[in-house]
């Protein structure tokens, strides 16, 4: 017991000690000067935020957009592209934003095959009928660097699939942060059976896009 007592004793007396930061005690008749010595640490972590339509800058947002074409009745399958709506922007545009930080992204995209009506027979839209163009922001966000970014290719093979050749964002001093627009428009070259393209999942109508980063 008393020996339980004395290491108690000598645990509680060093306790304060161990707690303590460096410290050095000099004693002179002269001039004295001591000094103690802190270490800091800044953990980041990594960060990959990817931003297509409707977003929140580095945050989630589970908004998924629709961007709808119309063809006028008078102008079916001849050849003029006619302009999207229901993008985050006017005239089919959505904002396109990328943010990383452990060095270069890659970004493409995923179909599911190309847009069909869901009624058998009916010939398809390919993908490489929906025309994009990138271009910048209106305004700029703070940090970004607001310029057109080039669109992953859309892979138009019958069963769909990821895109062949990815657009590559170059990290900058081991930083990206880019954004722009893209603007779709459907290139009308087809005169088609009356009917809804795409618009579910089920008729293939939805994109997925992916950023990656090592």
């Amino acid at each position: 017991m008393k020996k339980l007592l004395l290491i108690t004793a000598i645990a509680s007396a060093l306790a304060p000690l161990a707690a303590q930061a460096e410290s050095t005690f000099v004693t002179s008749a002269g001039a004295q000067s001591a000094s103690a010595r802190l270490d800091f640490k800044v953990v980041v972590p990594k960060v990959l935020f990817l931003q297509v339509g409707t977003g929140t800058n580095l945050a989630n947002n589970a908004t998924v957009n629709k961007v709808s074409f119309d063809v006028p009745a008078g102008a079916i399958g001849n050849g003029t592209a006619v302009a999207g709506t229901g993008g985050d922007l006017a005239g089919g545009g959505v904002t396109v934003r990328v943010l990383g930080n452990s060095g270069t992204v890659s970004l493409t995209n995923a179909t599911t095959g190309q847009l069909t009506s869901g009624v058998a027979g009916d010939p398809t839209v390919p993908w490489t009928d929906i025309v994009v163009t990138p271009g910048a922001l209106a305004t700029t966000t703070t940090g970004y660097t607001n310029a057109a970014i080039a669109h992953p290719p859309f892979n138009n093979a019958a069963a769909g699939g990821a895109s062949a050749t990815a657009t590559t964002l170059t990290a900058s001093a081991g930083l990206v942060r880019r954004e722009g627009s893209w603007t779709f428009a459907y290139a009308n070259t087809a005169t088609l059976p009356a009917g809804t393209y795409g618009d579910t999942t089920g008729n293939n109508g939805r994109v997925t896009y992916t950023a990656t980063a090592p």
